[in-house]
Order: C-alpha cells, then sequence, then structure tokens
C-alpha cells in the first residue's frame, strides 16, 4: 500500500465505495423490485380467479357445461396460467382444462356465490345466510415473472456497471486535475534539491492548487535572492578574512625580519669602525650570516605554507623514517639538555606517502615538543599499528597548553614563543590531512602535552 500514488489511493477508494454503494442499491433495489412485482402477479392471479368466479354463477346454477368450458379456456389463454378447475358445491368438478405445463406452479381458489343474496337482504331486512355455489381453481406459473425479473436484474447491473464506469472515468479526470499540480511541484522541488532555484511550478486549473503553485514560486524566489544576499556576505566575509590574514601574514614577517634586520645593521655599523680589532670583525661577520640564514629560513617556511607543492606519493615504511628523523633531532636536542625517549615499533608499516613532506611535519611536532620543555625536561616518542592504522604519540614534560592555546594551536600565524612563525604546527596539520591522516592533542599528567598522529598503513 506505501508503493501506492496519491492518484492510486484515491481511485481505490472512489473505486470500493461504487462498489459497496453498487452491491448494496442493487441487493435493495432488487429485493424491493421483486416483491413488487411478486405482490403485483399474485393479486392479478387472484383477480382473475375472482373474475372467473363471478361470471361461472350462472352456468353452474343452469349446468351449462359449454358456459363453463368457453369461460375456462378464456382464462387459460391468459399468460403464465396453465390450468383452470370448476368444481360445484360437493366438489364435483364440473370442467377441468390445462395446458400441459405444470412446473413450479401454484394456485389460487375464489368460491362461486350467489349474488341475489344481496338483494334478499335489501328486500326482508335481513342478512341471510351466504351461499356458495363452487369453486374455481386458477392453477398459475411464475416461470415467466421469473424471467422478467432475471432481465429486469440484468439490465439493472449493466446500467449499474455503466453508471460505475462513468463515474469512475470522471473521478480519474477529476483526480488527474487534482494530482497533475502535485506531481509538478515534486518534480520541481527534486530540480530545487539539485540546486537551481530558478525552477518554477505552473498554476493549476483548480483555485487551491494555483493558490499553492503561487506560494511555492514565492518561496523558491525568497530563497534565490536569500541566496544570492548570503553569498555576497560570503563573499565579503571571505575577503575581510583574506584581508585580516594577509595583515597578520605581514605583521608576523615584519615582526620576524625586524630583529634580524637590526642584528645585522648593528653588525654593519660595528664593522664600519677602522679600530675593531680582527675578533670582533669576525664575530660580527658571523652575526650578520646567522641572521641571513635565519632569514632564508624564514621565508622559506612562509612560501612552503602559502604555496605547498603538490605531494609524490610513493611506499614508505613509517618506522623506519620516524628512527632516522629521531636520531638526526637527539644529536640537536640533547646537547640542549632536552632528552628525547623513543619506543617506535620494528613490525613494518608501509603507507603512500610523500618521504619529504612527512618528515618536515613530523620534525615540526616533535621540534615544537622539544621546544616545549624549554631546555629542562624529557620528550617520548612512541608508534605502534592498530587496526591497519600507524599511531605516533609525541609526548612532552613541558608547560602545556592552556584553553586558548589549545583552541588556536594548529591555526596558521598563532605562536606564543618569543621567536616564531606559528606555522609549524599548522603544517604539519596541513601535510597530515593531505596523507590522509588525523593529527589531535590531549593534556600530558601531570604536566604537559601529548600529540597524536595516525595514518593508514598497508599501502592502500
Amino acid at each position: 500500500m506505501r508503493a501506492l500514488t496519491f492518484q492510486k489511493r484515491l481511485l481505490l477508494g472512489v473505486l470500493l465505495l461504487l462498489a459497496i454503494t453498487t452491491i448494496t442499491l442493487g441487493m435493495v433495489g432488487t429485493h424491493l423490485g421483486e416483491t413488487f412485482l411478486r405482490i403485483r402477479f399474485e393479486d392479478r392471479m387472484a383477480f382473475l380467479a375472482r373474475y372467473l368466479a363471478l361470471n361461472s354463477e350462472l352456468g353452474v346454477l343452469i349446468g351449462d357445461q359449454k358456459m363453463l368450458e368457453r369461460l375456462a379456456n378464456n382464462l387459460l389463454s391468459e399468460k403464465d396460467v396453465v390450468q383452470v378447475l370448476i368444481e360445484d358445491e360437493d366438489g364435483r368438478i364440473l370442467v377441468n382444462v390445462e395446458s400441459g405445463v405444470q412446473t413450479d406452479s401454484k394456485e389460487v381458489v375464489a368460491q362461486i356465490r350467489l349474488r341475489q343474496q344481496e338483494e334478499n337482504e335489501a328486500f326482508w331486512g335481513s342478512s341471510a345466510q351466504d351461499q356458495v355455489l363452487g369453486k374455481v381453481h386458477v392453477v398459475y406459473t411464475a416461470s415467466g415473472i421469473d424471467e422478467l425479473l432475471d432481465k429486469l436484474r440484468t439490465r439493472y447491473a449493466v446500467a449499474v456497471i455503466g453508471l460505475a464506469a462513468i463515474g469512475l472515468l470522471a473521478f480519474s479526470f477529476f483526480s488527474r486535475s487534482l494530482v497533475a499540480p502535485l506531481k509538478e511541484l515534486v518534480k520541481a522541488s527534486r530540480i530545487v534539491a539539485r540546486g537551481d532555484l530558478n525552477a518554477r511550478v505552473k498554476p493549476g486549473s483548480l483555485p487551491e492548487t494555483n493558490e499553492l503553485a503561487e506560494a511555492f514560486n514565492h518561496m523558491l524566489a525568497s530563497l534565490d535572492e536569500s541566496r544570492r544576499s548570503l553569498e555576497q556576505t560570503y563573499q565579503e566575509m571571505i575577503q575581510q578574512k583574506a584581508l585580516a590574514e594577509v595583515g597578520h601574514f605581514a605583521l608576523t614577517v615584519a615582526h620576524e625580519v625586524k630583529n634580524p634586520l637590526g642584528i645585522i645593521k648593528g653588525a654593519l655599523d660595528i664593522l664600519k669602525k677602522e679600530d675593531i680589532d680582527h675578533e670582533v670583525k669576525s664575530t660580527m661577520i658571523e652575526y650578520v650570516d646567522d641572521e641571513i640564514r635565519r632569514l632564508n629560513r624564514l621565508i622559506q617556511d612562509f612560501l612552503d605554507f602559502s604555496r605547498p607543492r603538490k605531494p609524490v606519493f610513493e611506499k614508505v615504511e613509517l618506522n623506519s623514517l620516524m628512527k632516522e628523523l629521531l636520531q638526526r633531532l637527539r644529536l640537536e636536542w640533547e646537547e640542549k639538555g632536552v632528552y628525547i625517549d623513543t619506543d617506535v615499533s620494528e613490525e613494518k608499516c608501509l603507507s603512500q606517502a610523500d618521504p619529504d613532506m612527512l618528515s618536515q611535519a613530523l620534525l615540526n611536532v616533535i621540534k615544537n615538543a622539544c621546544e616545549a620543555c624549554d631546555g629542562d625536561g624529557r620528550v617520548s616518542v612512541k608508534s605502534s599499528i592498530s587496526h591497519y592504522n600507524w599511531i605516533t604519540q609525541i609526548a612532552d614534560t613541558g608547560e602545556g597548553m592552556d584553553k586558548e592555546t589549545q583552541e588556536k594551536a594548529l591555526e596558521p600565524f598563532y605562536t606564543t614563543k618569543a621567536q616564531g612563525t606559528g606555522l609549524g604546527l599548522a603544517y604539519a596539520a596541513r601535510v597530515i590531512e593531505i596523507h590522509g591522516g588525523e593529527i589531535s592533542f590531549r593534556e600530558n599528567h601531570p604536566k604537559g602535552t601529548i600529540f597524536e598522529i595516525r595514518l593508514e598503513c598497508g599501502g592502500k
């Protein structure tokens, strides 16, 4: 029943209603018609019997056999009469004529009375006892009336079926005029669902469907106007956000470039002096060289983040990649008082990855953990494989992150360090996302932060 459309359900309901109404009216009408015709038919036979009894009075009185036979044959010629029998008051049969057809026959009896009783009653002033001269038996068959009733039933059924068919056709036409606008509405809704708000519904022929179409079209026009307004608002927001990012980017660059430039300018001012010794001159040149390298790294970081290159994927064994990375980091950070504990799984984990980009991303996360220790602490790096996922946890014993830092830790240009661009973790998050992985962080009790990186392994 759920698969039927509204029109089919409506037609099925009307068909069921018409069928019930037709059958009920047919049964009631047929019963009433049959009862009426049978009563009229029996009344007619009773009338014929009384009429024959009235006309047979004289023949019985004078014993005229031929007269009685003539009257009986006249009645026998009537349709449906199959036998006429006249008997006297003693029960002797005076006349008995029949047609030979005796199927499903019925009988009506009328008494032959002496009509002179009424005259005696009027003359003597008293009622005399009725005198019965004999009886008339009329035998008849109901086959004729049955045939008539069958014909009436057939014609009635044909008429009812014809009227029902006409009603169904008329209702089908009406339902089409009602359902057609609804179908147009559904069709337009599907077009709108695909993002086209230019669709419109044609007004229906009925006032209700016409009003529905106008309301729907008005809704689409309002939605189209709202969408354009929203798109314009979005464009303005995007432009404002872009301008804000450009301003923040320029401020960050200016701040990061200003310090090295200041050191370089100071070193050059000293180098311009004529009475400086060779050792001071070498120190100043070294300062300039260091700051130039720092500026180069800074600019390269900005370029890498603003214009990331397209990754070149190849099969990489992630645990081996992590071990090589940790060997280089240990040499750098253990001299600064930060010890790196490692627990890298020996199980092989092949994954499609860009080794350079992924190495830089992992390097940024581990470097961030080492910097959080501030020259005194430990960093723990642990990797494992679970359900075809390579899971790496990088935990530090630093001061941890407050609520604001947790909300903005992965955003570009956000940093809490005196020197830093705020691009390290943002770059790592972007690379992990490009590789189809996930990066998250949580508190490390009693203090510090744990970063967790998940990458799919299996060479898919």
